[in-house]
């Protein structure tokens, strides 16, 4: 409790145009304080005792999750090149893997909506701001995140050891060829840049499917084809490739569509 404190105070009291009259009694209100503040922080310097405090309250929030380590998902049956291919309903911040994917946006450095439900936000604000810093600085260098392409960073406080940022197309009234291609570039880069970084487990999320509209089951068949035409090539480079759902929607969509490939 007295972590927290200190992190709401910091951020509020470097934040001029955030005013906070009163910390909040109740921890969840205390809790979703905290995160409203990180998101909506610039890329900026912070003190290293903001951080050292910081992981030190995420890391006991992290002990209290149930983490489902990646050797305990069973891989998929004999259609599957090399038996590589998971599939695992759950939140994506509780999985222990060697990379998690972030369906991001073009600015690369996360969500600034408070305590909005995107996957951008769930796994900066489970990550700490140190997450947002590292995408800061490669931001810098690269300006925009093009659609389909990808770059890697640390987990930090999630119980993956990487992220992988990928930006995938956002869809307003039909879905186009190149659209498609978008997305499956998200796939295949995300998986190049794991390979380049010699990661052998990797989770993907359902990118651009929620806040982006892309319909779901033509989302989950790209996905499916990309992955599998890149493990075709590349058999020896990996041990598993997860997908990962959140909703029993989106379970059943890519179970479906799994059992026919």
């Amino acid at each position: 409790m007295e972590n927290l404190d200190f992190l709401i105070n910091y951020l509020s009291e470097e934040n001029k145009e955030v005013k906070v009259e009163n910390i909040p009694e109740d921890i969840v209100s205390k809790k979703r304080l905290y995160r409203s503040l990180c998101n909506i922080r610039d890329v900026k310097p912070i003190s290293e005792e903001y951080l050292k405090i910081e992981n030190e309250y995420l890391q006991s929030e992290l002990k209290n999750k149930k983490i489902t380590d990646v050797r305990e998902i069973e891989v998929l049956g004999k259609n599957f090149p090399e038996n590589k291919i998971c599939l695992w309903q759950g939140d994506i911040t509780t999985l222990k893997i060697e990379a998690i994917v972030n369906a991001a946006n073009s600015g690369g450095v996360g969500c600034f909506i408070p305590c909005h439900n995107c996957i951008d936000n769930i796994i900066n604000s489970a990550s700490g701001v140190s997450l947002r810093l590292e995408c800061g600085k490669i931001m810098e260098k690269i300006g925009v995140l093009e659609t389909g392409k990808a770059f890697i960073t640390k987990g930090y406080n999630l119980p993956s050891e990487h992220v992988i940022h990928t930006v995938g197309p956002i869809i307003y009234d039909f879905v186009t060829e190149d659209k498609e291609n978008d997305l499956a570039n998200c796939y295949i880069n995300s998986l190049k840049l794991a390979k380049e970084n010699n990661i052998k487990t990797i989770a993907f999320p359902c990118i651009s499917t929620g806040e982006f509209h892309f319909p779901k089951d033509l989302a989950s068949e790209i996905a499916i084809k990309s992955v599998k035409e890149f493990l075709n090539e590349n058999k020896d480079r990996f041990d598993k490739i997860v997908f990962n759902v959140f909703t029993d929607e989106d379970y059943e969509i890519y179970r479906e569509n799994l059992k026919e490939g």
